[in-house]
C-alpha cells in the first residue's frame, strides 16, 4: 500500500511517502506561524508559497502512485484569522482534501503514538513543542487516549516575533516568558502532578534538535538516533547560557546545531525548559515518533482513501 501524508505546519512543510518498501521525505521551512504572529493572518505570500508546495506534494504523491493521501493542517492555520479560507483556497487549487486538526485530536494522535513507541510504561505524559504550539497529554497506557491534554499557541515560529531579535532573548523577556508559561500551565500541571511515577516524553522537531545538540557536544560525536535519549533541565539551563555569550555565526559552528532552527533555539530551549520546570520534571526522554505516524497508521488501516 502507497500512502502519502501531508503536513501544513507552523515551521515546516513537510511530505512523506511511504511505499512500502522506502519512505521519501519532502521539508520545506516557509515559517507560517511567525507570519501569522506578526500579520493575524496569513499574507499573500504565504498563501501563494504554501499552495504552490502543496501542488508539489501532490505531484510527488501521484509520481509514487500513492493510493491514499491525506493532508493536515496546524497550529498556525487555527490562530490565522484566514486559516480555513487558506486551506479552502489550497484544496481547490491543489485537489487535495486538507483536514484542519482540532488541538485536543493533534494532541490524541501525538501521545498515542508516543504511546505505541514506548508500551512499558504504566502512565505517559508527552510534552510536544513544535513551531505553532505546545502541547501537554497525560494518560495511562490501554486507555483510548490521554486523560488530560492542553495546548497552547506558545510555539517557537508563533513566539519568535514577540520574544527574539535575531535569536536572542532579552533576560527581562525570558523572565516574563518564563511567568506566562508556568501561569498557562496550571491547569493541566495539577492535574499531571497527581498521577505519580509518570514517564515523560518529548515530542517535536524543536526537542529533537536541541538533544542533539546537547549529546554531539557532549560526546564530541553525532549519536546514532536520538530516540529514547534523555535530556534534562541542567542540559537545557546551560545551553540557555552557552546561547546568550554567543553570536550567530558562533553558534553555528557548535557540533550538532541544526543551522535552519538555529535562530530558533534560544527560544526552544527556554520554553522546554520552563515546561518541564512547570511540571516538576527534571528528566525526560525524546521519542522521534509524531503525529505522522499515527496518522500513518490510520491512513494504512482505514478502508477507503482520507
Amino acid at each position: 500500500m502507497r500512502v502519502a501524508l501531508i503536513e501544513l505546519g507552523s515551521t515546516a512543510c513537510r511530505l512523506t511517502i511511504n511505499t512500502g518498501d522506502e519512505v521519501d521525505r519532502r521539508s520545506h521551512h516557509l515559517h507560517l506561524g511567525a507570519s501569522v504572529s506578526s500579520n493575524g493572518s496569513f499574507t499573500q505570500n504565504d498563501i501563494s508559497a504554501a499552495t504552490r508546495l502543496t501542488q508539489e506534494f501532490m505531484t510527488a504523491a501521484k509520481a509514487h502512485n500513492c493510493q491514499r493521501v491525506i493532508a493536515v493542517a496546524t497550529e498556525s492555520f487555527r490562530l490565522a484569522a484566514n486559516g480555513p479560507a487558506v486551506v479552502s483556497h489550497i484544496e481547490r487549487e491543489s485537489g487535495c482534501q486538507i483536514k484542519l486538526l482540532l488541538p485536543e485530536e493533534e494532541n490524541a494522535l501525538i501521545w498515542k503514538a508516543a504511546a505505541d513507541r514506548f508500551p512499558n510504561l504504566d502512565d505517559l505524559t508527552t510534552i510536544v513543542l513544535t513551531g505553532g504550539s505546545l502541547g501537554f497529554a497525560s494518560g495511562r497506557l490501554g486507555s483510548r487516549g490521554p486523560e488530560h491534554s492542553l495546548i497552547c499557541p506558545l510555539g517557537t515560529s508563533v513566539l519568535a516575533p514577540r520574544a527574539s531579535t535575531g535569536g536572542f532573548i532579552e533576560t527581562s523577556t525570558r523572565v516574563r516568558l518564563e511567568h506566562h508559561i508556568n501561569e498557562s500551565l496550571k491547569p493541566v500541571s495539577a492535574a499531571i502532578n497527581q498521577v505519580e511515577n509518570s514517564s515523560v516524553v518529548l515530542v517535536g522537531g524543536m526537542p529533537l534538535a536541541l538533544t542533539k545538540l546537547i549529546h554531539t557536544v557532549r560526546r564530541s560525536e553525532v549519536p546514532e538516533s536520538l530516540d529514547g535519549l534523555s535530556i534534562n533541565c541542567s542540559d537545557l539551563g546551560h545551553l540557555i547560557k552557552t546561547f546568550s555569550e554567543l553570536s550567530t555565526q558562533a553558534r553555528l559552528a557548535l557540533p550538532g546545531m541544526d543551522s535552519q532552527r538555529c535562530e530558533l533555539m534560544p527560544l526552544g530551549a527556554t520554553i522546554l525548559r520552563q515546561s518541564m520546570r512547570s511540571l516538576g520534571v527534571h528528566s525526560a526522554v525524546v521519542s522521534t515518533s509524531g503525529m505522522k505516524d499515527a496518522l500513518f497508521a490510520r491512513l494504512i488501516a482505514e478502508p477507503k482513501a482520507a
